[in-house]
């Protein structure tokens, strides 16, 4: 089902279902176990347009807006949940990060290259001492000649393979502490990317710690403002929990078309084994979840795109469906008996990069404090002052 899609989005819809039917689903398994996506796959997202979805079209986008990147990204992920991931960082959260905090210069220089997939960008906050305790974080830009020195290193970068760098990092002006967020390009010395994580799933994502030894950083690689930067940028991170909602939910949707075509041709028990009960209401209560977080969703984006939304909906979306779908995934799994612990059938990646999926961008719990705090009406760092639209 869709809702409130316009006819150009449905035709989006179409080319991505396509793609992820044609190109993605031949690839998944492979993209599973080498753990990394193919150049080639990457390439033919950003041909078909999907890297500039949220980019304006100044600077090479089609500027359509987060239902429609997020549209693409559920078709996406019923094929490959992990290449989805890539996908959503790409199409949504770095450019989005960049248009938002950057000025003219740094647009033009960065985001072309991102909308045709040109050069690929990762995104890098968590520390050993904090995910998003960033008051603990040890990575540091400070003063140095005409502009600034990094120093310090990264956990689980998301994206490991990018080549330009959001970093964010403590800083200080005027006796004034902050954090703030730098560019960083991989080609620069005193930047060094360790070994990638081998991880549970999501693994066509490459993942892995990365350092940051004095990296001479000019002024103009300074994102938005030197000590707020990254409180700035809160209105991105809502859209992109967004787009790791669509993941989570086009995960669900995968494993049950691939589980209603397996119980309808399995015997069991001398009978046809969708005819059995306990397997039918099961089948209907995974389909229930699954619309339900549809239709949250698709509300929240819809609200995104016109600028009306005044809650922190992507962190109820962050929440409540990717907790859903491995809810429905974790259901859906044990339908397989024995065959869904083997790699070979291609269903336990699924599950896996549902599980992911409830770390990946703050914890589950990070994001229902959120919403417990503004429902509770007290103050919360994470989106105090920030109760406004994303046009705001």
């Amino acid at each position: 089902m869709s809702y409130f899609l316009t006819d150009d989005q449905k035709q989006i819809q179409d080319t991505a279902r396509r793609f992820a039917q044609k190109d993605v689903e031949p690839l998944a398994q492979q993209i599973d176990r080498e753990e990394r996506t193919p150049r080639s796959l990457v390439d033919k997202a950003a041909e078909l347009g999907f890297f500039g979805l949220t980019i304006p079209e100044e600077y090479g986008g089609t500027d359509q807006g987060i239902t429609t990147a997020c549209v693409v990204l559920e078709e996406i992920a019923k094929a490959s949940p992990a290449f989805a991931g890539l996908l959503s960082v790409e199409m949504i959260l770095c450019p989005g990060v960049v248009n938002l905090l950057g000025n003219a210069e740094q647009k033009q220089r960065i985001l072309p290259k991102s909308a045709t997939g040109e050069r690929l960008m990762a995104f890098s906050q968590t520390e050993p001492a904090g995910a998003g305790n960033t008051a603990v974080h040890q990575t540091k830009l400070v003063a140095h000649g005409n502009g600034y020195r990094l120093n310090g290193a990264k956990l689980f970068c998301t994206q490991g393979e990018g080549e330009t760098y959001l970093v964010m990092a403590r800083t200080s002006r005027d006796g004034q502490e902050g954090y703030g967020v730098v560019i960083v390009e991989k080609e620069q010395p005193g930047f060094s990317v360790d070994s990638y994580e081998d991880k549970l799933g999501w693994r066509g994502t490459n993942t892995g710690p990365i350092s940051f030894t004095d990296i001479d950083v000019a002024p103009e690689n300074v994102l938005g403002d030197l000590l707020t930067g990254n409180a700035d940028f809160a209105p991105v991170n809502q859209v992109s929990f967004m787009g790791h909602a669509a993941t989570s939910l086009g995960c669900a949707e995968g494993l049950f078309d691939k589980t209603l075509a397996y119980i309808k041709q399995r015997q069991l028990y001398g009978a046809p084994m969708h005819n059995l009960s306990p397997i039918s209401f099961k089948m209907a209560d995974c389909f229930n979840k699954i619309e339900a977080c549809r239709s949250l969703l698709y509300n929240a984006t819809r609200m995104a795109d016109e600028k009306t939304m005044t809650l922190p909906m992507g962190s109820m979306c962050k929440a409540y469906v990717c907790e859903t779908a491995f809810e429905v995934c974790n259901t859906l799994l044990q339908f397989w008996g024995g065959s869904g612990m083997m790699d070979s059938t291609g269903v336990n990646r699924y599950f896996r990069d549902a599980r992911t999926k409830l770390i990946a961008e703050g914890a589950t719990e990070m994001h229902t404090s959120g919403v417990a705090h503004l429902v509770l009406g007290l103050s919360q760092p994470m989106y105090e002052g920030r109760r406004t639209s994303l046009g705001g």
